[in-house]
């Protein structure tokens, strides 16, 4: 079963492989979910070619996905009395085929300097749980898997098409600008999705390093897909 702490299993970021479809005591039930809002600095990395055809007809370029996300939430709360300012939250997953089509695993990073309120109130927001606005829920959907959440040290760079983020000896994320190649004068190129339900409007980008390297996601997309947007989410 799924834990917010992972003391009550012993399960370590190498080996604790869980279902989503049961939930521990810590996680909030239906009828506890409070209301709760983010706003969120977005930071998206992908195996798929530049813009990622998955936004248009729904199936990945090499048939499968793989995903290393930053929300950096800017402000927010759960509830009346947990505040969530500040908190970075790194979304690692992959899917065997498009993401619709199921079979994913996935696993949370979490900032470590979060409160026990903080850490419960982030694991069901962005597990689905807590429904709401966003992909989490709809994503929860298609996950088989959802390893159990880690709270370490994040280090990010917030800077638009050169952000970066990176949780030390586990994962590494660099982003760049795309470059006309005979002036090198940096391109501004945006995607709008107007139903888009993770992004209305995003700045398109590249990985220069894109690298998770845990025994369930283990993995280097680097030189492929990237987005940046600021988003802002409700629920529930």
């Amino acid at each position: 079963m799924l834990l917010v702490g992972g003391s009550d299993t012993g399960c370590t970021i190498d080996n604790c492989l869980l279902h989503t479809h049961t939930y521990s005591r810590h996680m909030t039930s239906v009828v506890e979910i409070p209301s709760w809002m983010t706003k969120i600095d977005y930071i998206e990395t992908c195996n798929c070619d530049y813009g990622c055809p998955c936004n248009f007809n729904g199936y990945p370029t090499y048939g499968f996905c793989r995903a290393l996300v930053l929300y950096h939430i800017r402000e927010g709360h759960y509830g009346d009395s947990v505040k969530l300012d500040n908190i970075d939250v790194v979304y690692a997953a992959s899917w065997p085929k498009a993401i619709h089509e199921g079979n994913g695993t996935m696993q949370l990073f979490i900032s470590n300097n979060t409160t026990p309120e903080q850490r419960d109130a982030v694991v069901s927001i962005f597990s689905g749980k807590a429904k709401g606005e966003g992909p989490f829920a709809i994503f929860a959907t298609t996950v088989k898997y959802m390893l159990e959440p880690q709270f370490v040290d994040i280090n990010v760079k917030l800077d638009g098409k050169k952000s970066s983020f990176s949780v030390p000896g586990v994962l590494d994320v660099r982003l760049e600008s795309f470059k006309n190649p005979v002036t090198g004068e940096e391109q501004d190129t945006k995607v709008q999705l107007p139903k888009g339900f993770i992004w209305k409007v995003a700045d398109a980008a590249k990985s220069s390093l894109m690298r998770i390297m845990t025994p369930n996601l283990n993995f280097d997309d680097s030189g492929k897909n990237a987005f940046v947007s600021v988003v802002e989410y409700r629920g529930p």
